[in-house]
């Protein structure tokens, strides 16, 4: 097969922009000028004219999680919920006496920019069960709260926090502590059948934005099963780097036998599905008040539901214990990677890279820094010095930023997604959404959609309009980078795909407009009108 006459972006420095390409099998075999390309061709070689469209390699994402992502509509659609008004009405109208579950619900993305209290909850659904969660945090009524046994003397949780008011009394918002709202959570459990119907619909929907490949950021064996069905039965429509998350929060010696013990390590598999790293839990989120940060967060955290100027999250595993960890995967095979979303929790496990890199160099490893909001010179120089890979959000960025600059202010935002830094720096950094719940690609917690993500790497516009930082902004070609021959790298995958060079994977999308030269602001509105994924059109418009 042979396109002809666009203008293909290639992602190669060597030849960064062509006219054609061929295909043969899966794989890409030459890559220039029509004239170039059409004399390998042969007289069976189906021809296709591009008119001129852009074609960009096929696009990686380098966190998702698609499972849970699809099992949270398997009943239904879910809405975007902005504001207490929008909150309460779909309180309201949950049909039924149960639970009312509203997930992934965050304060920096309300209006109101704070958690409703218990008691707006109690009027919101008078005699029923509610809670607002988010997976770091959850915000309870009184009757959810009396449910899971939380009063004024439940002692405070060596994993989280009880948020009280002036008397003691339980305000309903939960930081961590996930054994406490344990008993609210045993609502109908997602089959194996669900799970492998949601994982199928959610590649479908990746491959309509132009996704080939992803990362999924957090599997246990569950998961792993999971997958593996969907690749035996050939039903795959997106590569897939598959992370191994471990719990690292309880006894060494039981953390480094599990690793032990696990079985196929990193780079184990095939084109379509391979192993990728193992992963850990350092810290809670940025957005809820958890992550552990460099100093206290302040006296700016009402959109926290918090008032403790002393307070700068927890780092949730002992510094020794996340050494011990990455020595472990370092002997075995493993990449590792860890969920850092506050400085003071980056450093701790870059602290811990040193140690293991001190005895044996991990420089090849390729050891991963996954959020990492808040790199700075120092955290930048050690990750180029280690070798050390980095996977952030830009959506943090976009939604939140407006919010954590009121509660963090402008010196410590400096550090926020210092983009432009990291590349002048020669760190690699790739693109990920952290997409959680919901199938659209734009209103989904967090957009999957790559394009809108090069946009706000480009632009550095927020939610509000605002612009943060901004030399911090990064090139189209850079944003290109990220969600390509960057995040390749991250999953070792560089010599099969991420640019659009003879003998890759023929991964490859067509646009319907030129990203590189088109108003910046369209570039968020750019859509794919063919996804190729190793020859074969798995998606048009």
């Amino acid at each position: 097969m042979m396109y002809y006459g666009g203008k293909i972006i290639t992602m190669d420095p060597e030849r960064p922009l062509a006219e054609a390409v061929t295909i043969t099998g899966d794989r890409i075999r030459a890559v220039g000028s029509t004239q170039e390309v059409g004399r390998t061709i042969g007289p069976a070689t189906v021809q296709i004219n591009l008119e001129g469209a852009t074609v960009i390699p096929g696009l990686i994402d380098s966190h998702v999680h698609p499972i849970g992502a699809a099992l949270a509509e398997r009943d239904e659609p879910i809405p975007v919920l902005r504001d207490f008004a929008q909150l309460r009405d779909w309180v309201r109208a949950r049909p039924g006496d149960g639970l009312v579950f509203v997930p992934k619900v965050y304060s920096t993305r309300l209006a109101e920019r704070r958690y409703p209290t218990r008691q707006e909850l109690d009027a919101w659904a008078p005699g029923r069960l509610v809670m607002l969660d988010n997976g770091y945090a959850s915000v309870l009524n009184s009757a959810a709260l009396a449910k899971a046994g939380i009063t004024r003397e439940t002692p405070e949780p060596a994993d989280g926090k009880i948020i009280r008011d002036k008397q003691g009394e339980p305000t309903g918002l939960i930081l961590g502590a996930r054994r406490l709202v344990a008993p609210l959570l045993s609502s109908r459990p997602a089959t194996f059948d669900d799970e492998l119907a949601g994982l199928r619909k959610m590649q479908q929907a990746y491959n309509q934005v132009g996704l080939t490949s992803v990362i999924d950021r957090s599997l246990g064996p569950d998961g792993f099963a999971v997958y593996q069905k969907l690749w035996s039965e050939g039903g795959m429509t997106v590569r897939t780097y598959l992370t191994r998350t471990v719990n690292a929060e309880r006894d060494r010696a039981a953390i480094e036998a599990e690793i032990r013990a696990l079985g196929p390590v990193t780079g184990f598999g095939d084109d379509m599905m391979r192993v990728g790293s193992l992963k850990i839990f350092l810290d809670g989120g940025i957005l809820i008040g958890t992550a552990f940060l460099r100093a206290p967060y302040g006296e700016h955290t009402e959109v926290y539901g918090f008032s403790d100027p002393d307070y700068r999250g927890v780092l949730r595993v002992e510094r020794e214990t996340i050494q011990a960890i990455a020595r472990t995967a370092y002997d075995t095979g493993w990449q590792m990677t860890a969920h850092t979303t506050g400085g003071a929790s980056t450093d701790a496990l870059l602290d811990a890279y040193e140690a293991v890199d001190r005895v044996s160099s991990i420089k090849d490893r390729r050891f991963t820094l996954t959020h990492a909001n808040f790199p700075s010179p120092e955290t930048i120089a050690r990750a180029k010095k280690l070798g050390v890979v980095m996977d952030l959000q830009p959506a943090w960025h976009h939604f939140d930023g407006p919010a954590l600059a009121k509660v963090l202010g402008p010196e410590r935002m400096k550090s926020f997604h210092p983009y432009k830094s990291l590349f002048d720096a020669g760190v690699v950094v790739a693109g990920g959404s952290d997409h959680m719940i919901k199938f659209d690609s734009i209103d989904a917690i967090n957009p999957y959609n790559p394009f809108f993500g090069m946009w706000m790497v480009i632009s550095r516009k927020t939610a509000t309009g605002e612009v943060f930082n901004p030399d911090q902004r990064i090139s189209r070609e850079q944003a290109l980078q990220m969600w390509t021959r960057n995040a390749a790298y991250l999953s070792f995958e560089e010599a099969v795909k991420g640019s659009i060079e003879p003998g890759k994977l023929a991964d490859l999308v067509i646009l319907d407009r030129d990203i590189l030269t088109c108003p910046e602001d369209e570039i968020r509105e750019i859509q794919a009108v063919q996804t190729i994924l190793g020859g074969k059109v798995v998606y048009r418009r």
